[in-house]
């Protein structure tokens, strides 16, 4: 319990930092392919780095003002061991880490179980890249893995505009990206950093979407408006899919 709490500390003081270089050097950057590369880079450095350890052939003297980190939680391990029930916060600690990432998963399950059944329950018609399904439940236009959602009404009025939009979140594979965060979170949702660099993520999503739509002919102006018309009264799911919502395209048509 207690190496699985300083791997836990030490990936996520890794993404921590790796998302604060990202957000001083990158962000205002417009390269939203390398964005997103850089993103994900950082979620896999996060989990791997921790493991690395470095091995000098001479012994490097290190100051240590305060109890290292594995010391620490080693001792709070071994007095786990010893005392008696209920006088160690490791326990305690692990439990409420537990807990927290048991509703995240849940939370996780809820959303790919509704998502699927939206699926199962609309009319599918096969395109060239993916498959459409048309629901006539109140929901955003989605896409998520192979499948576009898209409801009767938002069809008929704006079908060629979402479909484009949600086409390129396909093309682009985005899902994968919301399903491995998405799990990132599950495992590090008491860390800031992660829900910060998800959220990123996912603006750098719906730029490449955008930019896709604009690129086809569509009028920026019209687009707009659909992204604002789109962006309440729908039920979405944007922490497992890709959401037709407004995005920060808005700023940059004005």
């Amino acid at each position: 319990m207690g190496d699985y709490f300083v791997y836990i500390l030490k990936s996520s003081a890794c993404l921590a930092f790796f998302y604060l270089f990202y957000r001083l050097l990158l962000s205002r950057e417009t390269f939203h392919r390398f964005n997103r590369i850089a993103l994900m880079g950082l979620i896999v450095f996060s989990v791997a780095v921790p493991f690395i350890r470095v091995i000098t052939e001479e012994p490097v003297v290190i100051q240590r003002p305060m109890l290292d980190l594995e010391n620490l939680l080693q001792m709070a391990q071994m007095q786990t061991e010893v005392a008696p029930s209920g006088q160690s916060w490791l326990p305690l600690l692990f439990m409420v880490y537990l807990l927290g990432g048991i509703f995240f998963f849940i939370r996780f399950l809820y959303s790919t179980i509704c998502i699927c059944r939206i699926i199962r329950k609309g009319e599918r018609q096969q395109l060239q890249e993916a498959t459409l399904v048309v629901t006539q439940e109140p929901v955003s236009p989605f896409s998520w893995m192979g499948y576009i959602v898209i409801s009767e009404k938002d069809r008929e009025e704006s079908g060629r505009e979402i479909l484009t939009h949600e086409m390129a979140h396909i093309r682009a594979r985005h899902s994968i990206d919301m399903l491995v965060c998405s799990l990132c979170v599950i495992i590090q949702w008491f860390n800031p950093a992660v829900w910060l660099l998800k959220q990123e993520l996912q603006n750098i999503h719906e730029f490449e979407a955008d930019e896709s739509v604009i690129d086809h002919g569509v009028d920026a102006k019209k687009y707009q408006l659909l992204l604002i018309k789109k962006a309440v009264g729908s039920q979405r799911f944007t922490s497992m899919a890709n959401s037709f919502n407004h995005s920060k395209l808005k700023s940059e048509l004005l």
